[in-house]
């Protein structure tokens, strides 16, 4: 018996395991793939959606009320600071579903005119073409210098491994550009790649695909990393915001942003909340910030709790922190801030 429990026990470790090693190496999900896919629709009526907000915010400011009622002892503090909480929270909630509407329009456009940039590249011809089109495409970003590798034929050297060299930021770089409509880079293909790369004397390489990367990738990377080779994968996804980036024409009309109601003259108050918006949830990396204050003022609560009256102030900051932690965590991530070479530092 004790045999067979410990056979499950290893079992259910060995698939939960492997599921979590298959979402680690699931590099076709990268950041800018969440723009580049085609949002979901909300199906819910104005009455449903409105409906579902209020239950929810009813919910919310239940939990808040029973969970400070447990914290502090006094139920009538505890009805006052869960009723701020509770409109701050419809304030908060209000522009949230505001911002995510907007993001919502822009990932709309982004899909659209992804799917039209895939589209070209799929239809090139000759396909050949594909290197110097994404040396087109890198070259218009600040830090690359890049050109064609000599090819075969010229005595200069061999076209084997990799399309394009130069410099990313000052360091030498080799990009290899896979077009393969369909298919996946294999391992097998970076190890190559790698190979390449240490033949030719480079320490830092690009593979750009038109498809995506098959599980053990991830594992392959890393393996050339620790011998010296850095190599960063660039799926469809962070090829198509590479070239939002350099400006090119099919995302030009995204540029503008999602349409929205034109004004004649913006009013005072708008403009105070939006910047005030834009400076609250203007970035993810602002979230670790309002969780660290959040909980060092949840501590000075617990310190000073049935001392002083502060302490309840102490609760009421370290709460708003924490909500405007997990706002900024879930709204702050905007297609500006997207970098498909994110964590790419090149060395000598």
């Amino acid at each position: 018996m004790n045999f067979k429990v410990r056979e499950l026990i290893k079992l259910r470790g060995a698939k939960l395991f492997l599921g979590l090693r298959k979402r680690r190496e699931g590099l076709h999900k990268s950041n800018p793939a969440k723009f580049y896919l085609k949002p979901k629709e909300d199906t819910r009526s104005a009455l449903g959606r409105r409906l579902d907000m209020l239950v929810g915010l009813l919910v919310s400011g239940l939990v808040a009320f029973f969970l400070l009622v447990n914290i502090t002892g006094q139920p009538a503090n505890a009805a006052v600071f869960s009723l701020l909480l509770l409109v701050l929270e419809a304030l908060l909630l209000k522009k949230a579903l505001h911002l995510k509407e907007r993001r919502r329009r822009l990932q709309k456009q982004l899909y659209l005119a992804g799917e039209k940039f895939s589209e070209d590249i799929v239809n090139m011809e000759p396909k050949s073409q594909f290197p110097l089109y994404v040396c087109d495409i890198l070259t218009r970003l600040p830090g690359f210098q890049l050109r064609a590798k000599a090819k075969k034929e010229d005595p200069a050297g061999d076209n084997q491994g990799f399309d394009l060299e130069g410099t990313y930021k000052g360091v030498p770089l080799g990009v290899w550009c896979l077009h393969q409509v369909g298919g996946e880079v294999t391992p097998a293909d970076v190890r190559a790649f790698a190979g390449a790369l240490h033949l030719a004397g480079y320490n830092n390489g690009l593979l750009v695909t038109t498809g995506d990367f098959a599980p053990g990738v991830r594992r392959v990377v890393g393996e050339a990393a620790r011998k010296g080779i850095k190599i960063k994968a660039v799926t469809r996804y962070g090829l198509a915001e590479l070239a939002r980036q350099a400006g090119c024409s099919v995302f030009q009309s995204t540029e503008a942003g999602p349409e929205v109601v034109p004004r004649t003259v913006p009013k005072k108050p708008s403009m105070v909340l939006a910047a005030l918006q834009d400076s609250v949830f203007s970035s993810r990396k602002k979230a670790k910030g309002y969780f660290i204050y959040g909980l060092l003022l949840l501590a000075g609560y617990f310190l000073l709790k049935g001392t002083s009256a502060l302490s309840l102030v102490y609760l009421f900051f370290a709460v708003l922190n924490l909500l405007l932690g997990a706002g900024s965590l879930y709204y702050g991530r905007s297609v500006e801030e997207l970098d498909p070479l994110e964590g790419f530092n090149p060395e000598k």
